[in-house]
C-alpha cells in the first residue's frame, strides 16, 4: 500500500468559499449548530465531528426510497445502469479534481489513487453494460451535474473541501457499498464479476484497516477553526447532494419504466397496428393525391401533426411564453438529436439513398447549436448538458439505422429540417423577443444564411426527395419511420416535463438546504426574484411546444 507523509502546511488565508448572503434555512442552521458543537466539543478528531453532524443526512440517505428498494434486493438492470452514469460523472469530476491538487497540503495526506480510484472501474462497468459505444448513452438527471459543478468548483477555489467529499464516497464504498456489491451481484445474476468493478478494490487488502489509516491520515491535516467548519459544512451539503440525486434518479427511473411499458406495448401491436395504420392511411392518400414520398410522409403523420399543433401549449408558446431555463433546457436536447443525425448524414453521404437530400452547407445545425450553448452555459458547456431520457432514446435510434439502414434517416432529415426551415422561423423571432436577444446572440440554431429562400429550398429538397428510388418495402419503412419520429419527439415532451418538473423540487431542496444564490449547485439558475416567478406549467412549456413546432408545422 502506498504510504504518504503529510506534508507541512503552509500558512495562508482561509481559503473559504464566499458564502452567499442569503440566509439559511431553518435544516441548515440546524445542521451548523451542530457543528458548532461538535467543534467546542472535547473531542477533536476531524473524523468524528464529520460523523455528528452528518449523522442526520445518512439516515435520510439511507432511507430514500432508491436506497430501501436496493437494500431489499428490488434492483433492475435499467436501475443499476442508471446509477452507474451518475456515479460515473461523479466520481470523474472528483477524481480529475483530486488528481489536480494532489500536492495540496489538505489534499496531499487523503490521497490514495492506487488503492480508491473508481472511475476507471466505472469505466469497465459501463462498457460491459452498455457497450462500446457507452458514452454517448450516459444518462444521469440535472442534481448530478449540480453535484458535478460543485465538485469542478470547489477544486479549483478551495481544494480542502474536496476531504468532506473524498471521505464520504470513498469510505461509503468500502463500508456498505460492498453489501450493495453482493446485492446487485445476486440481484442480476452477474457470477462472472463483470460488471461489478465498481466494488472491487483490490488495492485494499482489508477494509477495515484501510478506513483506520485514513482516519488517520484525514485527522492530521492541520485546519483552522474556519477551515474545519467549512469541511463539516461541507460534508453535509455531500450527503444533501447524493439525497437530491437519489431522489431524483427514483423519479427517472419511474419515467422510464413507463416509457418501457409503454414501448413494450407498441413492439406487441406494431406488426399489426403500426405497418396497418400507415399502409391504410397511404392507402387513403394514393387513391385521392401522387405518390410523392413528401405527399404520403404528410398523410401518414396528420395525426401526430394535429396533436402537436392544436394543444394549449403551443398556443401559449405563441403567446410569448418562452424563459431562459426553458429555452437552454431545449437547446440542449437538440444539440444531442442533431449531432447524432449529423453524424450519421456525413457517415452516409454517399449512400443512394441519402445523397438527394444530403445539404450540410445549408442545413447543418449542430455547430450554430455549440455557438448557442456556449453563449448560454459558458465555455465548459459541454459539461453541463442536460436531457432527458427519451433523448438519449431518440439518438440511440439514428444511430442504429445510420449503422443499419440509412434510407431510414431520410424520414428524420426530412421532418426535422423542413419543420426548422418553417414553423422553426416563427420560433427563432418569439424566443428573440421574449429573452431579449437582441444581438442575435444565442438565436444561431434559427438561422440558416446558406438558404436565401426558405419556400425554394423546401420545395427543391422534396423534390429531390421524391426523386428516390425506392421499392415497397422501403418505402414503407420510411413511412413507418416518420410516424416513429414524431412519436419520439412526444416522448422527449413528456420526459422533458418530467425532468424539468424534478428540476423545480431539486432547486426548491436546494435553497432549503444551501441557501439561495449559490451558482455552484444550481444549474441554469435565474436570480430568486425570477425563478420564483416562474411555474411548473410555464418551465415546461417553451420546451415542449419549440419541439412541437419545430417537427410539426412544417406540414402546412
Amino acid at each position: 500500500m502506498v504510504q504518504h507523509t503529510p506534508p507541512q502546511r503552509e500558512k495562508q488565508g482561509t481559503g473559504r468559499l464566499q458564502r452567499p448572503q442569503a440566509t439559511y434555512t431553518t435544516e441548515m442552521e440546524a445542521d451548523m449548530k451542530k457543528v458548532t458543537e461538535k467543534v467546542k466539543g472535547t473531542d477533536s478528531d476531524l473524523s468524528e465531528q464529520i460523523k455528528a453532524v452528518t449523522k442526520d443526512s445518512h439516515v435520510r440517505a439511507e432511507n430514500t426510497e432508491l436506497m430501501l428498494s436496493y437494500q431489499r434486493g428490488h434492483i433492475t438492470l435499467p436501475q443499476y445502469k442508471l446509477l452507474l452514469c451518475s456515479l460515473y460523472e461523479i466520481y470523474r469530476a472528483l477524481e480529475e479534481e483530486l488528481d489536480r491538487n494532489s500536492a495540496n497540503p489538505g489534499v496531499a495526506p487523503i490521497y490514495f489513487p492506487q488503492e480508491l480510484a473508481r472511475k476507471e472501474a466505472l469505466e469497465n462497468d459501463l462498457e460491459f453494460l452498455l457497450g462500446q459505444g457507452w458514452k454517448e448513452k450516459i444518462t444521469v438527471p440535472v442534481a448530478t451535474h449540480k453535484y458535478v459543478q460543485r465538485l469542478r468548483q470547489i477544486g479549483k477555489e478551495n481544494p480542502t473541501l474536496l476531504v468532506a467529499h473524498a471521505y464520504t464516497r470513498y469510505l461509503g464504498d468500502l463500508s456498505g457499498g460492498q453489501v450493495l456489491g453482493r446485492i446487485t451481484q445476486k440481484s442480476l445474476g452477474l457470477s462472472s464479476g463483470e460488471g461489478l468493478s465498481f466494488f472491487s478494490f483490490p488495492g485494499v487488502t482489508s477494509p477495515n484497516r484501510f478506513k483506520q489509516l485514513y482516519r488517520s491520515r484525514m485527522n492530521s491535516v492541520e485546519l483552522t477553526e474556519e477551515e474545519r467548519e467549512g469541511v463539516l459544512e461541507e460534508a453535509v451539503r455531500a450527503f444533501e447532494f447524493n439525497i437530491q440525486v437519489f431522489d431524483d434518479l427514483q423519479k427517472m427511473l419511474t419515467v422510464t419504466e413507463a416509457d418501457a411499458n409503454w414501448q413494450h406495448r407498441q413492439a406487441q401491436h406494431s406488426s399489426k397496428d403500426g405497418v396497418e395504420t400507415v399502409k391504410n392511411r397511404l392507402t387513403e392518400k394514393v387513391q385521392i393525391s401522387s405518390s410523392d414520398l413528401s405527399e404520403q410522409i404528410k398523410a401518414v403523420t396528420k395525426d401526430s401533426h394535429v396533436r402537436a399543433e392544436n394543444t394549449e401549449l403551443m398556443l401559449s408558446y405563441q403567446r410569448g411564453h418562452i424563459t431562459l431555463p426553458q429555452y437552454k433546457f431545449l437547446l440542449c436536447s437538440l444539440y444531442e438529436i442533431y449531432r447524432a443525425l449529423e453524424e450519421e448524414l456525413d457517415r452516409n453521404s454517399s449512400h443512394p439513398g441519402v445523397a438527394p437530400i444530403y445539404f450540410p452547407q445549408e442545413l447543418a445545425r449542430q455547430e450554430t447549436l455549440e455557438k448557442d450553448l456556449e453563449f448560454l452555459l459558458g465555455k465548459n458547456w459541454q459539461e453541463r448538458i442536460a436531457v432527458p431520457a427519451a433523448t438519449h432514446r431518440y439518438t440511440e435510434r439514428l444511430r442504429q439505422i445510420g449503422k443499419e439502414n440509412p434510407i431510414l434517416l431520410v424520414a428524420h432529415a426530412y421532418t426535422r429540417y423542413l419543420g426548422d426551415l418553417s414553423g422553426g422561423q416563427v420560433l427563432g423571432r418569439i424566443t428573440q423577443k421574449s429573452l431579449g436577444l437582441s444581438s442575435g446572440e444565442g438565436l444561431s440554431f434559427f438561422s440558416f444564411p446558406g438558404v436565401s429562400s426558405p419556400n425554394r429550398f423546401k420545395q427543391l429538397y422534396r423534390s429531390r426527395m421524391n426523386s428516390v428510388e425506392l421499392t415497397e418495402e422501403e418505402r414503407e419503412g420510411v413511412l413507418e419511420e416518420a410516424v416513429r419520429a414524431f412519436e419520439f419527439n412526444i416522448q422527449v415532451f413528456d420526459d422533458l416535463q418530467k425532468m424539468l418538473t424534478v428540476t423545480e423540487e431539486t432547486d426548491v431542496r436546494h435553497r432549503r438546504t444551501t441557501g439561495n444564490g449559490d451558482p455552484s449547485t444550481m444549474a441554469f439558475q435565474l436570480p430568486t426574484s425570477l425563478v420564483s416567478s416562474l411555474s411548473v406549467t410555464r418551465f415546461v412549456l417553451g420546451v415542449c411546444i419549440v419541439l412541437a413546432v419545430a417537427v410539426g408545422i412544417y406540414l402546412r
